[in-house]
This record gives structure tokens, sequence and C-alpha cells, in this order.
């Protein structure tokens, strides 16, 4: 993405989503983690809510993590607690994770160990991200954690 250094950020109608203006415009989530990338995605730096405060902003441009419709899907909004299968190494379930933030829960699903270990190496970082490396097609080999309510 070119002209991060020019980039605005404006809040998405969904909460903790929102929109990078720039000369492509892309959809970001707030870094949960400043300073550190999940995938190298690009960052920004913007303005916080007083002078001397900034915030980082996560662009995701749609190549290798979330779609359209992965993203209308996460934007419903009020979603404190989320089950992804299918997490492989975390970049869609890093987003998640800024989104509902450090107050929701993100059960990631994921059967392949290889990259089980970098969703696990994600997750040390994010602790609202809870990996579960397990075949979701057996459930009754996946922990129960409480998400059914």
């Amino acid at each position: 993405m070119k002209g991060g250094s020019k980039a605005v950020v404006v809040p998405h109608k969904h909460d903790g989503v929102f929109i990078s203006k720039s000369k492509e415009d892309a959809l970001c989530t707030r870094n949960m983690v400043p300073g550190e990338s999940v995938y190298g995605e690009k960052r920004v730096s913007v303005p916080g809510p007083c002078f001397v405060m900034r915030m980082e902003q996560r662009l995701n441009t749609g190549f290798g993590t979330l779609s359209g419709p992965s993203w209308q899907l996460l934007c419903l909004g009020g979603v404190d607690n989320n089950i992804w299968i299918g997490a492989a190494s975390g970049t869609t379930v890093s987003h998640v994770s800024d989104i509902v933030g450090p107050e929701g829960l993100v059960y990631a699903v994921e059967f392949s160990h290889r990259s089980g270990r970098d969703l696990v190496n994600m997750a040390k970082k994010r602790t609202n991200v809870i990996p579960i490396i397990e075949d979701a097609r057996h459930p009754a080999r996946v922990p129960d954690v409480g998400w059914h309510g």
C-alpha cells in the first residue's frame, strides 16, 4: 500500500474495524500488540485520543488473509467471543483478535501441527487467542471450553 505516511484512518460502520484512506483504501484493525506485525502486513500510526498518544493500525489488503465476505462475517457486531475453525497460522485470527480486543476471546481451531506452531506463537503475544490444535471434523476431540453457552 502506498501513501502510508499520508493515510487518514476513519472508523468503519462496524465496531473495531477502520478504513485507511490513502492512494489505495484498505480495511484495517487497531493493533492489539503495537510494534508487532503478524504476517508482514503494513501498519500505520495515527493520532490517538490525545495529542501525545498514537495508535497503530494493521492494514488488510485482502491478499492472504481477510476477503470481503470474511470481513462482513466478522463485522456483524457485538461479538466478544469467536470460534475460528481452520485458523491456519493465524493471519485472519489476528485481525479478529484486534476487533474483539482484550475483553473478548477467539478460540482458534487448526488441525495442522505445522500451521498450529505458527498459530501458537502468534497467540503468545495476543492473550485473547486460545489456540486449539485438533481436527474440528471430530468435535468430540475438540476440548469443551464453554463456547456453546
